[in-house]
């Protein structure tokens, strides 16, 4: 009888980012993140200089709500605040979602 190779369960590459960094750019957007795990990355989005911040923002929560949803299970929410004239840092927080009660449940009395 042949047996299967054991395969190791991959681990995500980095945790539950933490912060975000992000620095005004002309052609791309450059920003950092850094994990709860001390690790982190960094990336860019290709967006023209004069877009709206907003919209460079929602591209990269967007990327890492993602990421985090998909390897963590997690679900996450970022709050931005200027770091400097030319950057911006964003906290990210957990978001624990209430379970609906199940159909047909009674209410809780208090």
């Amino acid at each position: 009888m042949a047996r299967r190779p054991k395969t190791k369960k991959k681990r995500p590459a980095f945790g539950v980012p933490r912060e975000i960094v992000l620095l005004t750019g002309q052609d791309v957007w450059p920003y950092t993140f850094i994990a709860e795990d001390a690790g982190g990355g960094c990336g860019r989005v290709p967006m023209p200089g004069d877009a709206a911040l907003e919209d460079v923002q929602t591209a990269i929560f967007t990327h890492l709500a993602d990421y985090t949803r998909t390897a963590h299970g997690v679900e996450i929410d970022v709050e931005w605040s200027s770091l400097t004239p030319d950057s911006r840092v964003g906290r990210i927080r957990r978001v624990t979602r209430e379970e609906p009660a199940p159909p047909g449940a009674a209410p809780e009395v208090g």
